[in-house]
């Protein structure tokens, strides 16, 4: 590939050892996430934003930097609260989660306040989700070999929760589920 070129490059997911949704337990504040990243004969890393697909729901199934999680105002008692940040990953990441909805419609982990569910976009049992990458090689990209790492991690609870409430660090303990890395060529 040459810099500058548009290339497109597909990651397939697929759940062969769970025999239930994951994540699950609490899953309302489980986070799964897949990050991709490039990196360059020299070095310089290029993280890779997923493709939208355009579902309904799919604004929570892409880590963004926006609050979530207003309705702790109200075990707080604190009116008005301006909520957390939501994700607490890198902005463009996949998620695979199902979020919960509190009367107004915003996220929650609180479970007596949930009112509905958004898309449920976990990763089922024995199923394979696609997602892809439509990336432009940067055009000061270094010549040779370039390594793309797809990683699929895990949290309990995302680092932002984590912190705001005081919860014991090893609540948000990144956990890599697996990885994949593949070697592309970058030309002069």
């Amino acid at each position: 590939m040459e810099p500058t070129e548009r290339i497109k490059l597909t990651v397939a997911l697929f759940n062969q050892k769970t025999g239930h949704k994951f994540p699950t337990g609490s899953a309302e504040e489980r986070l799964v996430w897949l990050h991709v990243e490039a990196t360059d004969a020299k070095g310089t890393v290029y993280h890779l934003p997923v493709d939208k697909k355009g579902f309904t729901g799919e604004e929570y199934t892409i880590a963004a930097d926006v609050l979530a999680y207003q309705d702790m105002g109200i075990a707080l008692g604190i009116p008005d609260f301006k909520g957390v940040q939501r994700d607490g990953v890198p902005v463009g990441d996949r998620i695979y989660r199902l979020p919960y909805l509190d009367p107004q419609g915003r996220m929650t982990i609180m479970q007596w306040n949930t009112a509905s569910q958004s898309t449920d976009y976990r990763l089922g049992p024995r199923e394979t989700k696609l997602e892809t990458y439509t990336w432009t090689v940067p055009a000061n990209a270094a010549p040779g070999p370039m390594t793309v790492k797809a990683t699929l991690n895990y949290q309990k609870l995302p680092l932002p929760l984590v912190e705001y409430l005081g919860v014991p660090k090893d609540e948000a303990e990144v956990i890599e589920v697996n990885s994949h890395t593949t070697t592309l060529t970058v030309l002069q």
